[in-house]
């Protein structure tokens, strides 16, 4: 008669993930972290201890402890249950409610009393590390790797020591300090990995207690002083997040742009130290096969989009050429009618430009007629695709271009204040923000941006009551 074990594998695997998403569901299960304010010390007033919600369990750990008793029946679903509970890893280093104890006890004397034991916030990461070091058949069942917080001198070697053995890693996630630190061996080991098609690297802000350290501006160079660093099997980089520490730059671009030439997929944003010139080099090199791209420089102060310095670089006729590209958002020093010339491009929803005040190109001297000629030339190239879903949004210093709509979205009272409100030209109210995306950045006010006729704006900029400078 047959048995349970005579179903088909992808049959079994079906319903184990029901039974795990039912155990992950069920109402004893725990989903919440819970914590106990700080207890009295010796010798004090006594105060109550109240329990407090410390935040959601993390999905990693669901999953392990939702497929516990899966783990326990035989071979076969003992290593379902591993790949399933192992597929996705969110690697960080501990923060805790006594990590305000270091300095205490740093400073403290022998003979003081301290109630509260200080732990090593990354106790859990060495931990995953050994275990995957033990036992590298585990670190085989990782799909998806995210790293987070590990960013110092003496840490990422714990990056790279998990990372060994994920020989089937699709996507990892590591801090910008892997390339400063990270040796040739090291990136030579990861980016073997036969099925990684995705790496981010994520990079954020330092105390200035780290940035002191001296190791902390050490750099490898691994990129530069190893040219046989293959990204080839890469099809999406991602780049996140800017630092005060050794940042990416455009020459990391350049030197992965050397054998990235398979990219899908390109993301950078977020950044102020990487420009136009190491985003074209990554798209020359993938120019056959990328899909999407979107490059958002910020200040790094606030919301505000950075103005690229690059006058001389202009890649219209790159962008217009990507035979596969399908989705683009970009920052660019300049722009010209050469980047709506190509019908037979791929784009779809709406393509978002933002360029310099200073940055419109064309045959004229007059900005307000080269501004007039870019509009007419992404309308032509509407016209011609014919495409509902298709939309072209130009951001031009402090104003947003609807080129289907003939509108015109921003802040007009600085205008009509200078005239006396002698200009007062026909306006409707816009949910448009900085970017285009529904909403407002930074410090705009909710209802300051409006939206008046295409026609009107131009007129105004060419009678000089409207400045395009931010």
């Amino acid at each position: 008669m047959p048995s349970f074990q005579d179903l088909p594998f992808e049959l079994v695997s079906e319903i184990l993930s029901i039974a795990a998403e039912l155990n992950a569901n069920d109402v004893d299960t725990a989903t919440y972290t819970y914590g106990l304010t700080q207890a009295p010390r010796p010798m004090q007033n006594k105060t109550c201890t109240q329990k407090y919600l410390r935040g959601r369990v993390p999905t990693d750990v669901q999953r392990w402890h939702s497929v516990e008793a899966i783990r326990q029946v035989n071979a076969q679903w003992h290593e379902w249950a591993l790949s399933h509970a192992l597929r996705e890893l969110y690697i960080r280093r501990w923060q805790g409610g006594e990590t305000w104890m270091r300095r205490a006890f740093e400073n403290a004397l022998p003979v003081e009393i301290l109630p509260v034991v200080y732990q090593n916030p990354y106790k859990s990461v060495r931990s995953t590390a050994k275990l995957f070091g033990d036992y590298p058949q585990l670190a085989r069942h990782v799909r998806r790797i995210w790293f987070d917080g590990i960013y110092r001198y003496d840490t990422v070697g714990y990056v790279f020591q998990i990372l060994q053995n994920c020989r089937n890693v699709r996507t990892a996630t590591i801090p910008w300090t892997a390339l400063r630190y990270g040796d040739s061996a090291d990136w030579d080991n990861v980016l073997s990995f036969p099925r990684l098609t995705s790496l981010e690297f994520l990079a954020v802000g330092l105390k200035s207690e780290i940035c002191e350290f001296p190791e902390s501006h050490r750099d490898s160079e691994v990129l530069g002083k190893t040219p046989s660093l293959d990204f080839s099997k890469l099809r999406r980089l991602k780049i996140f997040g800017d630092s005060n520490l050794k940042p990416i730059s455009d020459e990391d671009l350049f030197f992965m742009a050397r054998t990235a030439t398979n990219l899908e997929e390109i993301l950078i944003t977020n950044v102020a130290s990487i420009t136009a010139k190491g985003v074209s080099a990554l798209v020359s090199a993938s120019q056959r096969t990328l899909k999407l791209l979107e490059f958002i420089p910020l200040a790094k102060d606030g919301f505000e989009p950075v103005q690229t310095p690059e006058d001389n670089l202009h890649i219209c006729n790159l962008l217009a050429s990507c035979p596969r590209l399908c989705d683009l958002a970009i920052t660019v020093p300049s722009a010209c009618p050469e980047l709506f010339s190509n019908p037979a491009v791929e784009w779809q929803e709406t393509v978002r430009v933002r360029v310099g005040s200073h940055g419109i190109r064309g045959a004229s001297d007059n900005r307000a007629d080269n501004l007039a000629a870019l509009l007419d030339a992404a309308r032509t190239l509407l016209a011609k695709k014919n495409s509902d879903g298709l939309d072209i949004e130009i951001a031009v210093g402090p104003y947003l271009f609807e080129a289907k709509a003939h509108l015109v979205h921003g802040s007009y009272v600085a205008p009509k204040v200078a005239t006396d409100n002698q200009w007062c030209p026909l306006e409707v109210p816009s949910v448009k923000g900085p970017y285009g995306y529904t909403g407002l950045y930074g410090g705009g006010m909710k209802g300051e941006w409006s939206a008046i006729g295409e026609a009107a704006f131009v007129d105004a900029v060419r009678a000089g009551l409207v400045n395009l400078d931010p």
